[in-house]
């Protein structure tokens, strides 16, 4: 049994003619063939265009931030060191920074997560603090998560129409086997969209090419599960659309499938999306899950590869320069705080 989105197992998907033909198209360009790279984009244009609507909290919930907020000296005592696994991927010079992570826009996302559940959500914040502590994700060094870039199966590159980061998905690009290192190359570019989010904004936004989408090349439900609750349970809040392009009949009809068991506020983010259909936008809170694509990106904004008209295509010598000047200009600001 296979995850619905994943990264995949580096194994072959028979495939269509015109989905073959893209994925050799991809791989070339992923290596650096295609001259002169476009650099990738990280930083937002617009800094005061319309924004993802934040649910605003209840009178209710907002006491419970208040009394939370009252209460961080306690949440942040005694935290655990980094554990001997972690040490092996994070750089430990890095500041932890855990008050500059708590911060109200923090609090007030786990207080709707946890429906205004006082008790319950400082356990949650306790528990992510704790893990933060231990695991350190912001933290994580380029060099260990590397090898899960060089083929371009995902990364963070612009934003869509409401200034949320996107996650390119390129499933048929898989390269690598070992889910722990999937599972951190996904929280290493979440860490980074959400350093790169504009005052506002607070949901990264997936765009899932499912051209040559198959059961072999999605990861399992084990490894899925994992991605899954380090999502729930350390971001919550974080996904704002699942932007499906181009899904075959086979992927459609096992969403369809799996959709009655998926939370019905998770399952209003997922979209399918074919570019050349004219078929009329429709709101997030629409049952279908079809929409027109301009109702979450510009196509001038969205990359060729995943049927925009951007013309960035990915080298990894180029994108991997960025990811490495974007960390040390990251640490480096933190140390600066810290002194």
């Amino acid at each position: 049994m296979r995850s619905l989105f994943g990264f995949g197992k580096a194994e072959e998907t028979p495939a269509s003619p015109m989905a073959s033909e893209k994925a050799a198209k991809d791989a070339q360009t992923a290596a650096g063939d295609s001259e002169p790279a476009i650099p990738p984009v990280f930083d937002c244009a617009v800094s005061d265009g319309p924004v993802q609507e934040i649910k605003v909290l209840s009178a209710d919930e907002q006491q419970v931030l208040e009394r939370i907020k009252a209460e961080i000296p306690e949440l942040i005592a005694d935290l655990p060191p980094i554990d001997e696994e972690a040490k092996k991927f994070a750089d430990e010079t890095v500041p932890l920074d855990i008050e500059g992570w708590l911060t109200d826009e923090c609090i007030a996302r786990y207080v709707r997560a946890r429906k205004g559940v006082y008790e319950d959500t400082k356990k949650a914040l306790r528990k992510s603090i704790e893990w933060r502590a231990a695991t350190r994700p912001h933290a994580l060094r380029p060099d260990v998560v590397e090898i899960e870039s060089r083929t371009g199966k995902m990364y963070f590159n612009g934003f869509d129409k409401l200034s949320r980061p996107v996650i390119y998905m390129y499933n048929h690009r898989q390269n690598t086997k070992e889910p722990d290192n999937q599972i951190r190359w996904v929280v290493y570019t979440l860490e980074l969209c959400i350093r790169h989010m504009r005052p506002g904004v607070e949901k990264v936004t997936l765009a899932i090419d499912a051209t040559n989408w198959g059961f072999s090349n999605s990861v399992s439900i084990g490894t899925a599960k994992k991605f899954l609750d380090i999502l729930s349970n350390h971001y919550p809040e974080r996904l704002g659309r699942a932007v499906v392009f181009v899904p075959p009949k086979l992927f459609v009809g096992f969403y369809s499938l799996v959709s009655p068991f998926i939370d019905p506020v998770t399952k209003a983010k997922v979209a399918f999306v074919k570019p050349n259909d004219p078929a009329p936008a429709q709101s997030e809170n629409s049952s279908s899950p079809w929409i027109a694509i301009e109702e979450c990106f510009a196509r001038d904004s969205l990359e060729k590869d995943c049927y925009g008209s951007w013309a960035f295509q990915y080298n990894h010598q180029s994108y991997w320069k960025a990811v490495e000047d974007e960390f040390a200009q990251t640490k480096t600001a933190l140390l600066d705080k810290q002194s």
